[in-house]
């Protein structure tokens, strides 16, 4: 507040003059300056080429010591796991994946974990994990690794990775015969995706959980027997056979956060010593190098990648490590579908692989502290720093601090003539402060709003009474979620603020989504990116004297599309139209209110279960912020008390 009532800053001053009549151009011109920042960022010249910083991981690049025999033995428990899946359709052979861990000479053992379903009725759902330590014979069990590998059984909707448990079995009957290892490593099976890998991680690193701690949690995550030492790193394998086409590195986390990237570079130096086609989204076509290095393309996986990270979800279950700063990621190696001379000696080269990584995360010395852990891939060997990209999003935000800084100069009555100053002065400190009050009140009642839809949702209460009426937990969270928002949507009408306020309430807006802005930035910079990129010019296009007209009608229009609810269902609409454009329009949009209804429950549910961010953000700040700016769209097309206050609101523009 210092700096603001400094006299030096008002617009009396020449600087200040300028500012207040071409602050509008200025702020489109840093709009549009972030934009073509971005663009540049797919240029070779804006960014740089990957390289391994540790130089401690280069012991994985020398001479692989696995043999045929061990892919012999993997396609041998294939065919062993595939009779097994006869008879366990519907669940896993937990005891035939922990007799071979057994026989191997692992220590093994059975975790079990609990889910209790927060909709219907509070169901609970029952999964184990098995897991096997081979401790370290040279050290005292003081560091550790994970290697793990989900099943997948036959009814699951997703690709068959069938030869996962067999690829890690494999590996961990050559590990064993080995002396060098140095980090105790645990071969860990999950069960129902990535609940079982939640559940595992958090058993490891929580105690025992009290009996009244476990009737609020909805996930009993239980008891492990025994553990490791530190975790290190982790890798998690995701095999459809032993015949691989190209291999899949999968690196986005929860809520957004990214492995180190030495050990992804890790990764793709070890592939392509063996012969392996392997990348980040990685497809059959990138491979049969139908594809351009430019600009465009370049851009494109750029904002592939943000659109990933933007939501939280993990593609993996190597994303739950990032949490505790285990690096990790994903290795899903895709089946070849088409037969020819090129066959990969039975899933040797991937062995090969995983033996490299293993070796090299056995050396290291201390845990991943050089390189990157914040950046974007532009190519599977160029990336974008955190210190290049950045910028964008501060680009982005200046413009909303430049506006609020004006607004903050209207409402105290500091952007007057400089006759006028010396004799309404008092009268206009009065007047702010009065004015500021409602403002204040409606800013309570919209983030008391938000608070109310963050934390009825989750009321099974609720959604069961909705449930009563017919309709299923997906139709009932989303109703339950439209009342807030329609409460949203009516609270300006019927909280009706004064001329004067819309100003205070104006500035409000533009410090809270900035203030916002940067806080996300710092911990999921593609969501506030994105966020950013469809709020800012609401925020620059809203201005006091704006009451009808095309522009104002625009406005309102564009401010009606930015309702969360209404993003997301569009959103969706448009994602549905181009995966499936043969679809008419009405089944189209059919089609994507089924699905928005299915986003909304799924990423409500990550909120309870893994702690996903995306949805307290959207309900408890998206929410309210769009409730005051909707607030001050509706009252600026209300006609102005006083031609004093006209006269003010022209000098923003």
């Amino acid at each position: 507040m210092g700096l603001l009532s400094d006299p030096s800053l008002t617009p009396r001053n020449k600087f200040g003059k300028v500012l207040s009549k071409h602050h509008s151009k200025v702020g489109w011109l840093l709009y549009v300056a972030s934009i073509v920042w971005f663009g540049c960022l797919g240029h070779k010249d804006f960014n740089h080429g990957t390289y391994l910083s540790e130089n401690a991981l280069s012991p994985g690049l020398v001479y692989p010591e696995i043999k045929q025999e061990s892919s012999r033995w993997a396609q041998q428990l294939i065919e062993e796991l595939g009779r097994e899946r006869e008879n366990h359709k519907a669940t896993t052979p937990h005891a035939w994946i922990a007799a071979k861990m057994r026989q191997i000479g692992l220590e093994t053992y059975v975790h079990n974990y609990t889910l209790r379903y927060p909709f219907d009725g509070g169901k609970e759902f029952q999964g184990k994990n098995v897991y096997g330590i081979l401790r370290a014979p040279r050290t005292s069990s003081t560091e550790g690794i994970v290697f793990s590998a989900p099943y997948r059984s036959p009814q699951s909707p997703h690709a068959d990775i069938v030869a996962s448990v067999p690829v890690l079995l494999a590996f961990a009957d050559f590990a064993r015969k080995k002396n060098y290892w140095a980090k105790d490593i645990i071969f860990l099976v999950t069960e129902q995706e990535q609940l079982g890998m939640h559940a595992f991680i958090e058993a490891y690193f929580n105690t025992e959980m009290d009996e009244a701690t476990r009737q609020k949690s909805f996930l009993d995550y239980g008891y492990l027997p025994a553990r490791a030492g530190s975790l290190q790193a982790a890798l998690n394998i995701e095999v459809q056979d032993l015949d691989i086409d190209y291999v899949d590195v999968k690196i986005e986390g929860l809520n957004g956060q990214l492995p180190n990237l030495d050990m992804f570079n890790l990764v793709q130096r070890i592939t392509s010593r063996e012969g392996i086609i392997s990348g980040y989204k990685q497809t059959p076509q990138k491979k049969r190098r139908q594809y351009q290095n430019s600009v465009e393309n370049n851009v494109k996986n750029m904002l592939s990648m943000i659109f990933s990270l933007s939501t939280g979800v993990p593609n993996g279950n190597h994303g739950f490590f990032h949490r505790h700063r285990i690096e990790s990621l994903t290795l899903e190696a895709v089946k070849r579908q088409t037969n020819n001379n090129n066959r990969y000696n039975g899933g040797l080269p991937l062995l090969k692989t995983i033996e490299g990584i293993s070796r090299s995360l056995n050396n290291l010395l201390e845990r991943f502290h050089q390189s990157y852990f914040f950046y974007i891939l532009v190519q599977n060997d160029r990336f974008v720093s955190i210190g290049d990209y950045m910028p964008c999003l501060g680009l982005l935000i200046a413009p909303l601090f430049i506006k609020s800084f004006l607004l903050w100069l209207i409402a105290s009555g500091d952007l007057k003539d400089d006759e006028a100053v010396e004799n309404d002065n008092d009268d206009a400190n009065e007047s702010s402060e009065l004015d500021m009050v409602p403002a204040v009140m409606y800013i309570l009642y919209a983030c008391l709003i938000g608070f109310l839809c963050q934390h009825m949702l989750p009321l099974e209460f609720l959604v069961n009474f909705i449930s009563n009426y017919g309709f299923n937990t997906a139709q009932s969270v989303t109703v339950s979620m439209l009342l807030w928002t329609c409460l949203a949507f009516i609270l300006p009408f019927v909280y009706k603020l004064p001329e004067k306020a819309i100003n205070w309430l104006h500035l409000g807006c533009l410090v809270g989504l900035g203030t916002t802005l940067v806080v996300v930035g710092l911990l999921n910079f593609s969501l506030a990116f994105i966020v950013a990129l469809f709020s800012v010019p609401l925020a620059l296009g809203i201005s006091p004297e704006l009451k009808k007209g095309f522009r104002k009608s625009l406005l309102t229009v564009y401010t009606i599309l930015l309702n969360p609810l209404v993003f997301i269902y569009g959103l969706v609409f448009v994602l549905t139209v181009f995966q499936f454009p043969e679809l008419a329009i009405k089944e189209t949009a059919l089609r994507a209110v089924t699905a928005t209804m299915d986003a909304i429950t799924f990423s409500l549910t990550d909120n309870w279960i893994y702690n996903n961010w995306l949805s307290s953000i959207v309900t408890t700040v998206l929410l309210p912020l769009w409730c005051c700016l909707w607030a001050v769209v509706v009252r600026n097309s209300m006609p102005a008390n006083t031609t004093k206050d006209i006269d003010n609101s022209k000098k923003v523009q």
